[in-house]
């Protein structure tokens, strides 16, 4: 009794194992169906693609995708990033960007999603503070896009007589110029070339040049010119016109830098007034041969062949005076009127006076006048002539004086 009911016990705990066994493993076959098949995503730009897969490797996953589900095969520069907790693939596309800077130009390789930073850091370009591009930094780019960096730089440009700092674009000085709105004339000069590259802190210096004409005048000495007078006698002379100075007229180009003169040209000379000669008239007239007639006996005849009666005769040296005034009698001073010592020859005496042989013919006068060298018989007489011509041409004289 007690090994049947031993025996009966046995095969139920044997039973319950096995039913214990075959329940774990229907247990471990469901969990095990329940973890391989999976629901996975694929994303590929605008497109996904969803399925369900129990192989979950990324290889495995592209593969299902391109050739049950038609997404495009990946080239070889595509990049596919498995995130394994979600169970998502999100494929990148490759494409290519140019980034110009620094006068070249760079095509670089990206995927699809990075920025404009990436593009730089990948040409190896560096942005710095004051420069600009055409796109900002955190735009998502497109294949095919272009992107350009434009330097600046902070340059001192000095002109019109001050200086300041201006932030420019790369480029030449002329562009440099263009952009700080400092205008270049045709004649200015710019110190540095115009054509030559822009520097940070580069320095430029312009120079104004402009043009004057100064005009100026100077005198223009006018020449003597002497005539012939018939009648006027050989030693006058006497001016028929007066002379007039003349006027030059020169203009000078003066070259001016930042307003002082450099160079100067003269570009005209010329005589604007004529002048006008001066024109002095000389007498040719011969004066007439004036002769007394003296005889032996003491006889004269005057120039006129005239007998001269007198009652004494006075032989002495003369001399000649001329001027205005009045004499010493009161007589108004003119030729015939002469000086005399009145103790010798009383004032008011009628004369005649010649050289003692006649050539030399004063002729008919009266005594008038008298001085201080005239007493004392030093001087006999001087005698008024009209010019001071004639007073020098008759000097110091032996004449003799006929007191009539």
């Amino acid at each position: 009794m007690k090994q049947e009911t031993k025996k009966k016990l046995n095969t139920t705990m044997h039973r319950m194992v096995c039913l214990c066994v075959m329940a774990v493993v229907a247990l471990v076959s469901i969990v095990t169906v329940m973890a391989q098949t999976v629901t996975v995503t694929v994303k590929d730009g605008s497109d996904t693609y969803s399925f369900e897969m129990t192989d979950c490797t990324l290889s495995s996953v592209l593969e299902q995708a391109v050739n049950a589900q038609g997404m495009p095969a990946l080239s070889k520069n595509d990049l596919a990033v498995w995130d394994e907790n979600s169970f998502t693939v999100t494929v990148r596309r490759s494409m290519t960007v140019t980034v110009a800077a620094d006068g070249k130009e760079k095509t670089v390789n990206l995927h699809e999603g990075d920025t404009v930073s990436d593009a730089l850091q990948t040409a190896n370009v560096l942005l710095g503070q004051n420069d600009l591009c055409t796109k900002s930094v955190d735009t998502v780019l497109q294949d095919g896009d272009r992107i350009s960096v434009v330097r600046r730089y902070n340059v001192v440009i000095t002109a019109d007589g001050k200086t300041s700092q201006y932030l420019v674009n790369e480029g030449t000085v002329e562009s440099a110029l263009g952009q700080a709105g400092v205008q270049i004339g045709a004649d200015d000069l710019v110190l540095q070339p115009l054509e030559d590259t822009v520097t940070p802190d580069m320095e430029i210096q312009v120079q104004r040049v402009s043009y004057r004409d100064v005009t100026t005048t100077e005198s223009v000495d006018y020449d003597t010119v002497t005539k012939s007078d018939s009648s006027m006698y050989v030693g006058e002379t006497k001016v028929e016109t007066e002379g007039q100075e003349g006027e030059r007229t020169i203009v000078t180009r003066e070259k001016l830098v930042d307003g002082k003169v450099v160079e100067t040209e003269e570009i005209s000379n010329e005589i604007t007034k004529e002048p006008v000669d001066k024109v002095v008239l000389e007498g040719t007239k011969k004066p007439e041969t004036r002769c007394a007639t003296i005889t032996a006996g003491g006889t004269v005849y005057d120039e006129n062949g005239n007998l001269v009666s007198y009652k004494k005769a006075l032989t002495g040296r003369c001399t000649a005076y001329t001027g205005d005034g009045y004499t010493s009698t009161g007589m108004t001073p003119q030729y015939g009127v002469v000086a005399v010592d009145p103790n010798e020859i009383p004032y008011g005496t009628q004369l005649y006076i010649c050289s003692p042989d006649g050539s030399v013919v004063y002729g008919y006068a009266v005594a008038g006048d008298t001085g201080g060298f005239i007493y004392g018989n030093y001087i006999l007489a001087d005698l008024y002539m009209d010019t001071y011509s004639d007073c020098a041409n008759f000097g110091v004289r032996e004449m003799t004086i006929y007191v009539l």
